[in-house]
Order: C-alpha cells, then sequence, then structure tokens
C-alpha cells in the first residue's frame, strides 16, 4: 500500500513521557493537487488515504492527552501559587507601612480625605465616617481629630416652599405614617448632629436640632444657610452675634413660601458677629440695617434686586468693602418712597472689585456712580439693562457708569454687558485709559448638545448681524485719541459683521503700534465669532508677532459648519436636538 505521506516517520523526534510529539506529517506533491479541486479520488486513493490517517489521528490523541495532562498540571500550580501569594499578602500586610504610620500624620491624612466642593454628608460610605468604620485604631484616631469633624452638611426633611403649593395629602393614615418617619429621622439626625459635633472640640425636634447647632457657635467660621423667612425667624430669636467669635463668612439664602400680602424679612443678626468679613445674601425686601453691623464687612454679594437708593445707603456703611456684588433695579415701592436720595460722595477707599447688574432709572444710577468714590479700584464688571419708562419713546441716554469710570482712574480689567451702543462703548473706553483687560459680551447659552437654544433662524450663519462692539475703533489711528493703548488681552463674543481681514488688520495696527512704543504688546485674544471661519489668520498672527518680538495667544471659535437642525433644506430643519439650557449664568470670582 503507498504512503502518500513523505517523513511519516522522521529520523529523529522528540520522546515526553513516551508519547512521540516530534513526528512531522507532509502531504505528498501528487496528492496536494486534489486539495485545488473537487475531482472524486480513486478507490485506491481513498484507501491510501485512509491507511495513512492512522498515523497523523493517533498523534494528535497523543498531543491532546499530553495537553491535559500539562493543563491539569498548571491549574494545581496556579492554586499553588494562588496560595503561596495569599501567605505573602498576609506577611506584607504586617510590614505594611502604613500600620507603621504616627497619629499625627494619619491625622493629616484623615483631613485631607474629606469633601472639598461642599460640607460632609452624615454618611457611612464617606469621610469622616467612613474613616471609623475601617478598623478599631483608625476609629480611635479619627474620632480624636477635630478639623476633619469641623464641617457638617444639616438638611431637614421636606421643602415647605414646594409642599404648601402642591396639594395636601387626605389620607390620614398616610399623614400619620408620614410624620412618625419625619419625627424618627430628625430624632436620629438630631443625635447624629450631637454625636458629631461633640467630636470638632475646638414640636420640638427642629427647635432641638438649632439649639445643638447653636450651642457650638463659638466654633463655626463658614456658615451656609438656605430655608424659608419664616424659620429663619424662629431660628433667629435664639441668636446672638457674639457668641459667634469665630464667624468668618456667611451665606443666607430666605426664600418666601407664601408671596400674599406684605413680606418684611428681618435683620440678620450673624451681621454683627464680630469677626465677620464675607457675606453672600440672597433675601428680597433686603434693607441695610445698623451701621455697625456693616463697617467691618470686606466681601458682600446680594443675589437679590435692591434699588439704587438702598445701594448708597449700604455702600456708605461699609467703607472697609474690597468686594462688592450688587443688583439695582427700579421697583414700583421706589416710585412711592418720597424721600430724596442722598447724593453726597460715597468714600470706599479699599474697593478694588465692583460687579454691577443695572437696570435702574438712568436718572438714579447717574446719582449713584456720581457719588461712589473708589480710588483703588482695578476690577470692574458692569452688566447694564436700560431702563425706560417709556420703552418706545426713542429717547436714548448714555450709561450712567460713564461717572463712575472716570473717578476711578485705576481700573485695569473692564467687562461690559448689556444695552450698550457702539457710542455708548467708545465713551466708556474714552474714560478708561489704564485698562489692559477688556471683556464684551458673555458666551452664548448652550445646551447639552451643543447648540444654542434660539430658535434655529437666528443660527443660520449665512446672515450677519450687526456687531454690538466694532472692534475696528481699536484700529490705531482710526479714533481721535488711541482708545485702550495699555490693551493686552481683549475677550469679546456674539461677533459677526467683523471679518477675518478687519481683525488681522486691527491685530497688525496694535502690534505695530507696540514696535513705535504707542501702545503695549497684545498677549491674549480671545474672540467667539457667530458664523463660519472665513480664513485662516493664525500664521499671519504669529509671523507679525514674532517679527515683533513678542507672543500673541490667539484663540478664535467659530461656528460649525451648518447642522442638520439648523440647515433650512433639511428634513430635520427645526428639531430641538436638546432644550437643556446650562450656559445663562455669569460666574464671578472673587
Amino acid at each position: 500500500m503507498t504512503d502518500i505521506y513523505r517523513g511519516s516517520l522522521p529520523t529523529s523526534f522528540h520522546i515526553f513521557h513516551g508519547h512521540i510529539l516530534g513526528m512531522k506529517f507532509e502531504l505528498k506533491p501528487e496528492f496536494a493537487a486534489l486539495l485545488r479541486n473537487n475531482d472524486i479520488p480513486s478507490e485506491l486513493t481513498i484507501l491510501e488515504v485512509t491507511e495513512s490517517l492512522k498515523g497523523p489521528l493517533h498523534a494528535l490523541q497523543e498531543v491532546e492527552a499530553e495537553i491535559q495532562r500539562l493543563t491539569e498540571l498548571m491549574e494545581t500550580m496556579e492554586i499553588r501559587r494562588q496560595r503561596i501569594r495569599e501567605v505573602i499578602n498576609d506577611h506584607k500586610v504586617i510590614l505594611s507601612p502604613v500600620r507603621r504610620l504616627p497619629p499625627d500624620v494619619l491625622h493629616e491624612i484623615f483631613f485631607h480625605c474629606m469633601p472639598t466642593d461642599r460640607n460632609p454628608v452624615m454618611k457611612h460610605s464617606e469621610s469622616p465616617l467612613l474613616l471609623t468604620r475601617i478598623c478599631s485604631s483608625w476609629r480611635a484616631i479619627a474620632l480624636s481629630s477635630p478639623r476633619i469633624w469641623s464641617k457638617i452638611y444639616i438638611p431637614l426633611p421636606g421643602n415647605p416652599i414646594y409642599s404648601s403649593n402642591y396639594g395636601v395629602i387626605t389620607d390620614e393614615s398616610t399623614v400619620s405614617k408620614r410624620r412618625q418617619k419625619f419625627a424618627r429621622v430628625l430624632r436620629l439626625r438630631c443625635d447624629a448632629v450631637r454625636k458629631w459635633l461633640s467630636r470638632s472640640e475646638d414640636d420640638e425636634l427642629p427647635h432641638e436640632m438649632f439649639s445643638i447647632v447653636l450651642s457650638f457657635a463659638d466654633r463655626w467660621r463658614d456658615i451656609d444657610l438656605s430655608m424659608p423667612h419664616v424659620i429663619y425667624n424662629e431660628l433667629q430669636s435664639n441668636i446672638n452675634a457674639t457668641t459667634f467669635s469665630s464667624l468668618r463668612s456667611l451665606k443666607v439664602t430666605l426664600s418666601v413660601i407664601n408671596r400674599g400680602g406684605d413680606t418684611q424679612f428681618p435683620q440678620i443678626r450673624l451681621l454683627a458677629a464680630p469677626s465677620l468679613r464675607r457675606i453672600v445674601i440672597s433675601a428680597e425686601a433686603l434693607r441695610p440695617g445698623n451701621v455697625a453691623e456693616w463697617n467691618h464687612i470686606t466681601h458682600i454679594t446680594l443675589t437679590s434686586s435692591i434699588t439704587s437708593k438702598h445701594l448708597l445707603r449700604l455702600l456708605r456703611q461699609c467703607p472697609n468693602l474690597v468686594f462688592g456684588n450688587f443688583m439695582t433695579a427700579f421697583m414700583l415701592s421706589q416710585s412711592e418712597d418720597q424721600t430724596v436720595m442722598d447724593e453726597d460722595d460715597v468714600f470706599l477707599p479699599r474697593l478694588e472689585t465692583l460687579v454691577l447688574y443695572d437696570s435702574g432709572t438712568h436718572e438714579a444710577m447717574t446719582i449713584a456712580y456720581n457719588a461712589i468714590k473708589a480710588p483703588a479700584l482695578t476690577r470692574f464688571l458692569y452688566k447694564w439693562f436700560k431702563y425706560r419708562v417709556h420703552p418706545f419713546s426713542g429717547i436714548s441716554f448714555p450709561p450712567p457708569v460713564i461717572l463712575l469710570l472716570g473717578n476711578s482712574a485705576l481700573i485695569s480689567d473692564l467687562s461690559l454687558v448689556g444695552d450698550f451702543s457702539t457710542q455708548d462703548i467708545r465713551e466708556c473706553l474714552q474714560r478708561a485709559g489704564r485698562i489692559t483687560r477688556v471683556v464684551f459680551g458673555r458666551p452664548p447659552p448652550t445646551n447639552t448638545s451643543g447648540h444654542h437654544p434660539f430658535p434655529p433662524i437666528f443660527e443660520d450663519t449665512d446672515v450677519v448681524y450687526p456687531d454690538q462692539f466694532d472692534l475696528r475703533m481699536l484700529l490705531i489711528g482710526s479714533e481721535p485719541v488711541t482708545l485702550l493703548p495699555r490693551l493686552e488681552y481683549l475677550e469679546i463674543y456674539c461677533l459677526s459683521s467683523l471679518t477675518d481681514e478687519d481683525l488681522l488688520d486691527v491685530i497688525k495696527s496694535r502690534i505695530n503700534a507696540f514696535q513705535r512704543g504707542e501702545a503695549a504688546a497684545l498677549k491674549c485674544l480671545k474672540l467667539n465669532f457667530q458664523r463660519r471661519r472665513q480664513k485662516d489668520i493664525k500664521e499671519d498672527v504669529i509671523r507679525l508677532a514674532r517679527e515683533a518680538g513678542i507672543e500673541v495667544k490667539l484663540d478664535l471659535t467659530y461656528q460649525p459648519e451648518i447642522c442638520e437642525f439648523i440647515d433650512r433644506l433639511s428634513p430635520s430643519f427645526g428639531i430641538n436636538a436638546s432644550s437643556e439650557d446650562v450656559g445663562s449664568g455669569w460666574m464671578v470670582d472673587e
């Protein structure tokens, strides 16, 4: 019988455990052709192939048996290795450096385990309570670390703002169960707060909660209160501001549950805390109180509107003010107030940063800005909405803030947002010759999909809208007097009519003026366009800056190519990708 495999018994082979593993099998060339077609093999060929398969099949069985034996051996070795590793790890645990850390080092490590964006929550899965559940030694160290127990977040179950307006529960059994659950939760929370605060060293359940908190008043450095004003009234009745001897920062948000009738907020007694310096207050009908309560405050943020008259009255009580953030507005009660507005100067010698959201009357705000004297003011953020008694009268007044800009010669950082005309901006810049940084407008609001939440017609990038700020006025030589000769940083949003060529001309003129010694060197330009890019000017700017020996950072953003949601010819035109607006804030960093 012909053997169709050549070399089926090699001259040398590897023997392992009595099994032949090194045999080499090859198909004879005359039979390899059968693999390249579908011809029917002869009977003789079939017999030869069948006989020749016996050798490879036997060898395959030997190899598979050896693989099975080795696999079982590997599994046994893996189990043994794992057991050895466990023993080694147990030894390493004993030798672990963390077991030998002294308590003072662990105190510091525990302190850095605390949340930094908010106060700690009373949960076992979060520090500091989590640190008490590792081992007995860590628990003892955590309980003896006053710093990690010095902050706490205390929520009160329920929200009367919503519960009083969104229906009632008529089922008495449900009401009874909820009352019992509320009492049980608040009891546990009172006990937790008492234990928590006792570790910090250096109807009655809500009253008990307040009593527990107030008993540690001399230790609080930062307080953030957010509650309806009726609850705050009860809390404040037990407050003696002098006991808050360590209080440095206070944030109070008082809300109205029932807006019917006249709401009169109480004076905030905590303002009289002797060490208090920073306050953030959100409360309607806020009125400046005793002068002694304000004269030591250095940082004030009021997120609710006050009249220009009350603004001046407040500023007169804050001679040590360093940072101020205020909202002024015309109110109906203001028209009924017959008292004459005090036009005497308000001297603020330490004021460095001022943020104003201005929607008051032109006459009242003109008096206010003319009265404010802030010789140290260096940063000014101004948002202006013109108030018009008759909106369609066509009468236009210059921005009242011009007077403040003229009185504050050291302003170097200016931001303008609102109802400014090109002439308004020109007049503002003419009175601010020391400015090095300017911001016009604010980033357009965007939703989670990245699209602006406006009707699609306003996102048509082929439409050119007039720019509120004409950047070409910064061309050196375009104005009788050079505007912003010390400008280094420029940030503008929502440009449309300004071309890329015009922008390059402005940059070129400022760089050339720097080389002649007529203007400061530009350092950074951040511009947002409501159109598509016309020309890439970055290489030209880099070349001009290199020739002048300076570096200019250019950050230009343009609208992307038209998408299917705003393409008028798209079948998806008009569909909102998302309606969630996440960009409506104007955040100010103190």
